[in-house]
């Protein structure tokens, strides 16, 4: 069997996120989406929704979806020592003599040797990556891949773009409700 493993803060999961499994799953036969608790890679330590709620956003997300998608919560309870060489090491325990494949992103391609014991993760998966441009993936020596094409409708979704959004959106619904704006514009 080829088993996908997607991992991610995925805060939040997106319809770029959604786009990617739905994809995956035609070529893989099961695809795990992996949260995480730690995000080496983020700028924002605070994240925006708790790992509960990401886990509910993707089941609803991933409800209706066709292919073999589910969640893995193995980072749950996980510390900043847990890295993605351990998610994969579970994997490989859980499924020895199947295929595993890492999805990433186009930019975790590009600093994949700057991963934590990366040559092992190589050797334990085969890295399938999602281009982030319409150019289509720019593959690196000494570091094969399959390419995983979304399209370009999902190219430019960012998760931080996103929580922006909610963010206003949530600031916006706040003042609302406490009729700050008709204190400022009167009735």
């Amino acid at each position: 069997m080829k088993i996908g493993i997607f991992g991610g803060s995925f805060d939040p999961f997106s319809r770029g996120h959604l786009k990617i499994v739905i994809e995956a799953a035609k070529k893989l036969d099961k695809v795990f989406i992996v949260p995480t608790i730690c995000d080496y890679y983020r700028k924002e330590k605070q994240p925006f929704f708790t790992f509960d709620q990401k886990c509910t956003i993707i089941t609803q997300m991933i409800s209706t979806a066709p292919g073999d998608i589910s969640i893995d919560t193995v980072e749950k309870d996980k510390d900043s020592k847990w890295r993605t060489i351990n998610t994969a090491e579970y994997f490989k325990k859980k499924f020895p003599n199947d295929e595993l494949y890492l999805i990433i992103g186009e930019d975790s391609y590009e600093s994949f040797k700057t991963w934590f014991r990366f040559d092992d993760l190589f050797n334990l998966t085969t890295l399938m990556v999602v281009p982030r441009s319409e150019d289509g993936l720019k593959k690196i020596d000494g570091l094969p891949c399959e390419e995983l094409n979304i399209g370009t409708q999902f190219i430019d979704v960012s998760a931080t773009k996103i929580r922006t959004k909610l963010s206003e959106e949530a600031m916006d619904n706040y003042l609302s409700d406490i009729n700050w704006y008709n204190d400022i514009i009167g009735d």
